[in-house]
């Protein structure tokens, strides 16, 4: 089943919300009008069981739904909270380089700014398989080398050197747990459990009133649990997905390391980090 989750997944939440809903409706919709056309009778009373019997499978999977999206959401906000936690690094990181009167912290702002720029154009691609990216490994490799060198030059103090490991080891750390979340997923069960309702409703609706009035009726209970479906689908995917965390902050985070450059070249120098 996942490979269907996936496909809706990279849908639009608009073509998500409008097409998973039709085809669930159109599905229980047509299916007392398949049976009626194989001439497969079934009496009224066994069309009101099957009306009451969807009755308590619907019930049924609100209750799992609304425990799924309990789950996802929670995925949502522990994703927002290690994105915030990692660029707060970054911005500490960046703001002691600028304050340092060295052409090796110049150089470490570069390798940071490419740090980020990999976030967001690579890592945020492999993110949707739970995967990090080479070209963020080599810019992190490449900024903790520079800064480890600074310690050579006389204008870094060490504790300004002790500093910047500090900020660079809980920049690493913060990416790590980035990556663990991006693979935090629904369980299994679920949507195993999800989509054995789905099937045993469609199931049911078999058995269902022929009656055009009833159809709609049904195919309208349907929609309104497709559209829970829905939801659970687009929001399942942390970093992935229409309505998923977008790498908006990182940019900003790039656009405020260009305002610190403009606002220290316009200063005289300060030598080493004065915080």
């Amino acid at each position: 089943m996942m490979p269907v989750v996936h496909f809706f997944q990279s849908l639009s939440f608009t073509e998500c919300t409008i097409l998973l809903p039709l085809l669930l409706a159109l599905l229980v919709f047509m299916m007392p009008w398949v049976r009626k056309k194989l001439g497969i009778e079934v009496a009224g009373e066994m069309s009101d069981s099957a009306n009451e019997a969807f009755g308590a499978i619907a019930l049924f999977f609100v209750f799992i739904a609304a425990s799924s999206l309990t789950t996802v959401q929670g995925f949502q906000k522990d994703g927002q909270k290690v994105t915030e936690v990692e660029l707060a690094h970054i911005t500490n990181l960046d703001r002691e380089l600028v304050r340092i009167d060295s052409e090796r912290a110049v150089k470490a702002r570069l390798h940071l700014k490419s740090y980020i720029t990999a976030i967001i154009e690579k890592e945020w691609k492999t993110m949707e398989h739970g995967l990090p990216a080479d070209e963020v490994e080599a810019a992190l490799g490449q900024l903790i080398s520079t800064v480890n060198h600074m310690g050579d030059d006389k204008k870094v103090s060490e504790k300004t050197l002790d500093s910047l490991q500090a900020h660079i080891e809980k920049i690493s750390d913060s990416r790590d747990e980035r990556i663990q979340v991006s693979n935090l997923h629904l369980s299994f069960i679920y949507w195993d459990m999800i989509f054995a309702f789905i099937g045993i409703l469609i199931v049911i609706s078999f058995f269902y009133h022929t009656a055009l009035p009833k159809r709609i009726g049904l195919a309208g209970k349907m929609i309104a649990l497709a559209f829970t479906l829905t939801l659970i689908i687009q929001t399942e995917g942390v970093f992935y997905g229409d309505i998923a965390i977008k790498p908006t902050a990182y940019s900003a985070s790039l656009a405020k390391m260009k305002i610190r450059t403009m606002d220290t070249s316009s200063l005289p120098s300060e030598g080493v980090n004065k915080s």
